[in-house]
């Protein structure tokens, strides 16, 4: 047996299915059941699902849904945990992965239906962004908070006084 097919053998699978505040996963190895877990979607449950992603002592491999903010975290802290790789995926990929397996939608099912696809798909490892493209990124959503917060503060000054006055006259009495 080739060393390439017996670390295949040994790999873990894992699914996540991330919401804002949990974290589903299932577990597989070839031809065994999965095996499934909650998590908090927060630091510390990050940290104690690596713990145990680790105590099997296998490398591991993990598929999760592309959700945002929700998701990026957690791809963030397992992209840096040794021994796990991590594979964010296009939702719309996922679901239709999912319609040809699936019986149900819930959870737990689609949990083992990611689980199942880091064991059949070829994988490919995210990279997570640089330091500066995450930075650009919270400067992006910052500007676009003001904007709606200007149009909101515009809004309510017009409807306050009509359109033709201006910011100064509110204050006079």
């Amino acid at each position: 047996m080739s060393k390439r097919s017996s670390q295949i053998q040994g790999m873990l699978y894992c699914g996540i299915d991330v919401s804002a505040k949990s974290l589903t996963v299932a577990i597989q190895r070839v031809a065994q059941p999965a095996e499934q877990r909650s998590f908090a979607n927060n630091p510390i449950g990050h940290r104690a699902l690596i713990g145990w992603l680790r105590k099997t002592k296998s490398p591991v491999r993990v598929s999760l849904e592309a959700t945002g903010i929700y998701s990026l975290d957690l791809a963030f802290a397992l992209d840096a945990a040794e021994g796990i790789e991590v594979a964010v995926l296009n939702p719309k990929v996922a679901n239709r992965f999912a319609q040809t397996i699936r019986r149900s939608k819930t959870d737990a099912a689609d949990v083992e239906v990611l689980a199942e696809y880091t064991h059949r798909m070829p994988f490919a490892a995210w990279v997570a962004p640089s330091s500066s493209s995450m930075r650009l990124r919270s400067i992006v959503r910052h500007i676009e908070d003001l904007t709606v917060q200007s149009t909101q503060n515009q809004n309510r000054l017009h409807a306050a006084h009509g359109s033709t006055s201006t910011p100064a006259a509110l204050f006079k009495i």
